[in-house]
């Protein structure tokens, strides 16, 4: 591999790993328009559990997975499925029609990052 083929190599792998990231600020709209009715930002339980420190719990590809489809991570992961039994009111997260995009579900997550 030549000098300049790096170069773009690196160069390619950096535009990625921007565009991979959330944008903080539509995280935070999306979490309070969409999220918040269930889930407080600290470590409190409301309908679901409250998801302070949930970075530090589960990795983003967890929780992209989990917010993108619930139900099938509670058929196939123990974590989930501990989650789900847990849960004093018997409610299982919904499937939400804008989490289907994954950069939304970037976009929340980094939002959750900041929760502590």
């Amino acid at each position: 591999m030549g000098y300049k083929q790096v170069l773009g190599l690196v160069a390619t792998l950096t535009i990625s790993s921007q565009a991979m990231a959330g944008d903080l600020a539509a995280g935070q709209k999306l979490f309070e328009q969409s999220c918040a009715y269930c889930h407080k930002s600290d470590y409190d339980d409301k309908f679901g559990p409250g998801l302070a420190g949930i970075i530090e719990r589960r990795d983003v590809e967890w929780l992209d997975r989990f917010i993108k489809n619930p139900a099938e991570m509670i058929k196939t992961d123990e974590y989930a499925q501990t989650l789900h039994e847990s849960n004093k009111y018997g409610l299982t997260m919904p499937t939400m029609p804008e989490m289907q995009d994954a950069k939304k579900r970037q976009d929340v997550i980094e939002y959750m990052k900041t929760l502590e």
